[in-house]
């Protein structure tokens, strides 16, 4: 099955070629244009000689209306334009704190300037997943963005001390 038997494609290809041409040339009749009815009402010409079998759809013929004339409508003069008065910034308003802790109890969030809330020690940070106490030598530099009550709350809300992120195993 792995040669191609060469004549019996040429053989299906030429059949297949002249059955389309074939078929794609019919016989041509030669029909003789139809003439317009007369101001007698009856067909002239050769049309009428038609064989008495080939049935000719109804057809109605529909008068067009006549075109109603067009009205012209002034175009209306544009109005002075009118100058609107400058419209004032609305006062800016302080977008409130979350009301819920971002990890959990004993979390809060940092304000836009990195504290928090009175008497919270550990700094966390939200892209490293750390967290901050004041007896690390890097707590000051650190900006907090989030803050926890304590070292406990802040493995609750899975974050891992700063000092065991340093240790190589």
């Amino acid at each position: 099955m792995s040669h191609v038997q060469w004549p019996l494609v040429v053989l299906a290809f030429v059949i297949g070629l002249g059955l389309t041409a074939a078929l794609m040339v019919g016989r041509v009749t030669p029909q003789e244009p139809a003439h317009e009815k007369g101001p007698s009402g009856a067909k002239s010409g050769p049309a009428t000689a038609k064989k008495a079998t080939a049935a000719e759809p109804p057809t109605t013929k529909i008068s067009l209306a006549q075109e109603s004339p067009t009205t012209e409508i002034p175009a209306a003069e544009e109005p002075p334009p009118t100058q609107t008065p400058a419209v004032e910034e609305p006062p800016t308003t302080q977008i409130p704190e979350w009301s819920y802790p971002s990890y959990g109890p004993g979390s809060a969030r940092a304000g836009a300037d990195g504290g928090g809330p009175q008497g919270w020690l550990v700094k966390g940070r939200t892209d490293t997943r750390l967290y901050y106490t004041p007896d690390d030598p890097t707590y000051d530099p650190i900006v907090a963005q989030v803050w926890f009550q304590d070292e406990e709350a802040a493995r609750r809300a899975f974050f891992t001390p700063w000092r065991a992120s340093t240790k190589k195993s």
